[in-house]
C-alpha cells in the first residue's frame, strides 16, 4: 500500500461531504477522495464563469459529514440517482 493509499484509508475512517460556502450547501460524498475531486470541480465551474462578480463568496471544500451515518447513506444514494 502506498503512502497516499494509507492516507486516504485513514481519512475514510470518517464520513465525508462537500461544503459549499455561499449557498451553504452540504453534499454527501462516498469517500474523502471523491469529496476533494467534487469540491475542486465545483470551484472550477463557479470561478470559470465570467459573469460572476469577484466579490461573491462561493467556495467548496471537503469536510467531515456533520450528520448521522444513516443520513449520509441516504444522501449518497440520492446523489447517485
Amino acid at each position: 500500500m502506498t503512502l497516499t493509499e494509507k492516507i486516504e484509508a485513514n481519512a475514510d475512517l470518517t464520513l465525508w461531504a462537500v461544503h459549499i460556502i455561499g449557498p451553504d450547501e452540504i453534499l454527501a460524498a462516498p469517500n474523502h477522495a471523491v469529496a476533494e475531486i467534487h469540491a475542486r470541480e465545483l470551484n472550477k465551474a463557479v470561478h470559470n464563469r465570467v459573469s460572476w462578480d469577484d466579490e461573491i463568496l462561493c467556495f467548496a471544500y471537503a469536510v467531515p459529514w456533520p450528520h448521522s451515518a444513516d443520513d449520509h447513506a441516504k444522501a449518497v444514494k440520492k446523489g447517485q440517482k
